[in-house]
């Protein structure tokens, strides 16, 4: 399998790219991909929800991005290699990183159509930002959300059968302390930084 189809069957077949991924991991590659497209989707993020470019919050949104998979993942890695398990790392943020990216752009992509629609089809025209908060429009965005939450749960779990040889009711409680974990640490950093 070549690299790039790591990018394709992760959406459809995640079973395929961790299998891939185990292989042979390239966490540097996957890596510089997820650092361009994040500043790629903050950019256009920007333009959509406030019709601005403001460099501050483009990185800020940049490291949201990395907060939300590399947060959680280096924590739960550090729990299972606590309770004994033994498995590569690189395989395992990698896998996570992939899983977490692909999801977050399906949800980007909906995003997008919905900052279209605010920002050209409706009517008045407004950006999205004054949709969701002026206009109580966050109907669209739980929607996406509640997917991609169900399709997060879904990768961490097939990550913890494959990569970790993890019980699910352990990869489940590791998860679910990490993620608590990462929640204050990234309100702690975006409390500062904005």
């Amino acid at each position: 399998m070549s690299y790039i189809k790591r990018f394709k069957t992760i959406l459809h077949h995640p079973t395929d790219s961790f299998q891939e991924i185990i292989k042979s991991p390239s966490f540097f590659k996957t890596s510089i991909i997820i650092i361009i497209s994040s500043i790629v989707y903050t950019t256009i993020a920007e333009l959509g929800m406030f019709n601005s470019l403001m460099p501050h919050f483009i990185a800020a949104y940049a490291i949201m991005f990395t907060v939300i998979w590399f947060l959680p993942t280096t924590i739960s890695m550090i729990f299972f290699k606590i309770i004994g398990k033994k498995f590569n790392s690189e395989s395992y943020i990698e896998a996570n990183a992939l899983s977490i990216f692909s999801i977050l752009t399906l949800c980007f992509i909906f995003f997008t159509i919905f900052m279209i629609y605010s920002n050209i089809f409706a009517e008045p025209k407004r950006t999205a930002y004054f949709a969701m908060v002026y206009y109580n429009q966050w109907y669209p965005l739980l929607i996406i959300g509640i997917i991609g939450v169900i399709l997060i749960f879904h990768r961490v779990i097939r990550i913890g059968q494959l990569i970790v040889k993890a019980k699910i009711h352990q990869t489940i409680i590791i998860w679910a302390i990490s993620a608590i974990i990462s929640i204050y640490i990234a309100y702690l950093i975006f409390r500062g930084w904005l």
